[in-house]
């Protein structure tokens, strides 16, 4: 297990695996999600997932969707999280930490189990904080969630974490 940080635009890593933070109703329409959308195929990258979706049924915070990368040709899968609830008034539109918890443990499982089936060497995943943006999370407990998930792998797998912002990846560069 390896893991790298670094600050950017997650969407342009050569990867096998690039989590997207998403909705519950997986519509690819800010932060994260746009850019998936603009990079991935735009109107025809939305249709595929919203495709997905009526496959799937109700989506619930913590729920995580493997999809394909669309037009994009530096990544095999996309991992899209519900991260904010979009579908049910009824519950909070933030995410919790044990939903993000959830979330990581779906990723790490649908990784492992796709390395696996079709013997994928040198796999690599690309994860953004979940939940840090408009979710309101705190960023250091969020990358150590990140980090004491993948330490439990299986598999050999490269895990690079993107932070949004410079300034939170010289703080955290600095106390790795």
């Amino acid at each position: 297990m390896r893991f790298e940080i670094k600050d950017g635009n997650l969407i342009e890593e050569n990867a096998t695996f690039i989590v997207n933070a998403s909705n519950t109703e997986l519509t690819l329409g800010s932060g994260v999600s746009h850019a998936f959308s603009e990079y991935c195929g735009g109107t025809e990258y939305q249709k595929e997932l919203y495709e997905l979706k009526k496959k799937f049924g109700v989506i619930e915070q913590g729920d995580v969707l493997l999809s394909s990368s669309g037009s994009a040709i530096n990544f095999k899968y996309a991992l899209h999280v519900a991260v904010m609830n979009y579908s049910d008034s009824s519950k909070p539109p933030y995410p919790s930490y044990v939903q993000i918890q959830r979330a990581l443990n779906s990723i790490l499982n649908i990784v492992e189990e796709r390395v696996k089936d079709e013997k994928i060497l040198n796999p690599k995943l690309v994860i953004p904080l979940l939940g840090c943006g408009v979710g309101g999370l705190q960023k250091e407990k969020v990358f150590l969630l990140i980090k004491s998930v993948f330490q439990k792998a299986k598999i050999d797998l490269d895990v690079i974490i993107y932070f949004h912002d410079k300034q939170d990846f010289y703080t955290f560069t600095k106390k790795e």
